[in-house]
């Protein structure tokens, strides 16, 4: 099969041959009509099956052009408009790769391979050729000009063949005018010979050209009588080929122009909505089954039947086309609503996760069940072992932290009850702080106890628990700007042990603060009574 490559223009697909001068071709059809050019001239304006390499579907093209140039070994041009044709751009047409190029055969004559020389390389295809030619010699002798061929060696009469060697017969009649000198060899006759040969050689020339411009004539004559037939039967030859019967000839021209005669019908068409980024949501719209012109869908605001003359017609992506709104209908695509963020899932806590950046289709489709998988076992209240700890603790610290309002807060700053609490022993607890310093203090321990419990341990140490503190509440002698530091630090603490036990997380109600931590008698509607329990913490009272 011959070696392909492509010329011509075609700029809108990218193709632009600085080689090839646009509408030179040979044909002169313009180059968004070309087919294929092959080196020889006698199939010009006839149409071929070309098959790309790797393919099995061929494409009928006409020989517009004739090309490649011998020394590159190439048997074939592809035309810019033919390599579009077949899907290739200039960057992945597959250049000197092997095509199959095969004459459609309107004669049923099966004509052979290696017309005018055949492709040049490897050529195991047929290309359609006439009668070989007997190839053109030159005369060698005196005798040539009595045998009836012309200069350029084709058959002819006596009287042409004597006309197309005038120069013959010129460099004969000089030769014999040439003095002769026996003693180098030479003679009149010599001479004479000589003299004959140049002229033929011009003559040979000067008939060559004529052959070929005649030749050249034919070709054009020929590419027009192909191009007399109409494109009926141009596709019906290229369809059915040569042995159709006249049964299948009638049928094929019959839905031929039906198809062009028809006028058509609007048919429902599900495509992709233009507003849907990952192409998985479709609308119904009206298309016409011949011209392939699509009708929007009927607009909320707009009269009229589905059936009647689109108030706007559009193509999909386009600025207007239909899309859909938040309530579901549609509106112009100007004025539409924003989609909502594909693959959102709501947790039981209320808030709305959506997945990250960057996901394909089938990344976000797993993502999304996942979360949607822990968002059912959080709503059940199923958790692991340390999220159930986290949401024990994390429940105590937010107590806390709405147990400590400003006033409460500054109760770690009298330096008289900070003692007491530290070295009072139980008698000093218990009965020698006033309620308004226990309640700070409940708060305190249940934060503190919560906090390190879920940090270091079971077990909490005086130590530790005295370093905290001072870390975290304030101690005498802080101004407001490190009670303020303090109190964020707090919030921090809480915000990440929430984070621990994850989106299941719900914060616990919170009790009175009238009612000090001590178990009191508060009697306002859905207040909440703490004590605490063996170990100290507080829990809420039954």
């Amino acid at each position: 099969m011959p070696l392909g490559s492509w010329y011509s223009q075609l700029p809108f697909a990218g193709f632009y041959d600085n080689a090839d001068r646009p509408g030179s071709n040979a044909l002169g059809v313009p180059d968004s009509q070309q087919g294929i050019a092959l080196p020889s001239r006698r199939g010009l304006g006839k149409w071929f099956l070309v098959t790309p390499p790797g393919q099995s579907q061929p494409f009928p093209l006409q020989q517009t052009d004739t090309g490649p140039a011998p020394y590159t070994g190439r048997g074939v041009d592809i035309s810019a408009a033919g390599a579009h044709q077949m899907g290739y751009n200039p960057k992945n047409f597959p250049t000197d790769a092997n095509f199959k190029v095969e004459p459609i055969d309107t004669t049923g004559l099966g004509l052979a391979a290696g017309y005018m020389g055949g492709v040049p390389g490897q050529n195991d295809t047929a290309v359609a050729e006439g009668p070989q030619q007997r190839r053109k010699t030159m005369p060698d002798s005196l005798m040539d000009m009595f045998q009836p061929r012309d200069a350029a060696g084709e058959q002819s009469n006596f009287a042409d063949a004597l006309q197309s060697r005038s120069n013959s017969l010129i460099g004969l009649g000089l030769g014999l005018l040439q003095p002769s000198n026996p003693l180098r060899g030479q003679s009149s006759w010599g001479n004479a010979l000589e003299g004959f040969q140049g002229g033929a050689a011009l003559d040979a020339k000067t008939a060559q050209a004529a052959a070929m411009l005649k030749q050249h004539r034919d070709d054009r004559a020929q590419a027009q009588a192909n191009l007399q037939i109409t494109d009926a039967q141009r596709a019906m030859r290229d369809v059915l080929g040569p042995n159709a019967s006249p049964e299948q000839k009638s049928e094929f021209m019959k839905n031929y122009y039906a198809s062009r005669t028809d006028p058509g019908a609007w048919i429902l068409k599900d495509i992709i909505d233009p507003r849907d980024p990952e192409g998985e949501r479709k609308i119904t719209v009206q298309e016409h089954n011949r011209t392939g012109q699509i009708r929007p869908p009927q607009l909320p605001d707009q009269g009229g039947t589905a059936a009647g003359p689109p108030a706007t017609n559009w193509s999909p992506g386009a600025q207007n086309a239909p899309v859909y709104a938040a309530d579901g209908n549609y509106t112009p695509g100007a004025g539409a609503a924003p989609a909502p963020v594909r693959g959102a899932v709501t947790m039981p806590n209320g808030e709305v996760v959506t997945p990250p950046p960057g996901l394909n289709q089938a990344g976000r489709k797993a993502w999304t069940n996942h979360i949607a998988t822990t968002a059912a076992k959080v709503a059940a209240g199923e958790m692991t072992q340390e999220q159930g700890n986290s949401n024990l603790f994390a429940g105590k610290m937010e107590i806390a932290k709405n147990m400590l309002d400003p006033e409460t807060e500054k109760k770690g700053l009298d330096p008289v009850w900070n003692r007491v609490e530290r070295y009072g022993g139980w008698a000093g607890n218990t009965f020698a702080l006033p309620n308004d310093y226990k309640q700070y203090q409940t708060a305190k321990d249940a934060f503190l106890n919560a906090f390190l419990r879920r940090v270091s341990g079971a077990t909490v140490h005086d130590a530790e628990y005295y370093r905290e503190e001072k870390v975290y509440f304030p101690q005498p002698g802080d101004d407001d700007k490190r009670i303020a530091y303090k109190r964020q630090l707090r919030d921090d603490a809480i915000m990440r042990m929430k984070q621990q036990v994850g989106p299941g997380y719900k914060s616990p109600p919170m009790p009175s603060k009238d009612d000090g931590g001590a178990g009191g008698s508060g009697s306002s509607s859905g207040t909440v009574k703490w004590g605490r329990d063996a170990q100290g913490n507080p829990v809420p009272l039954p």
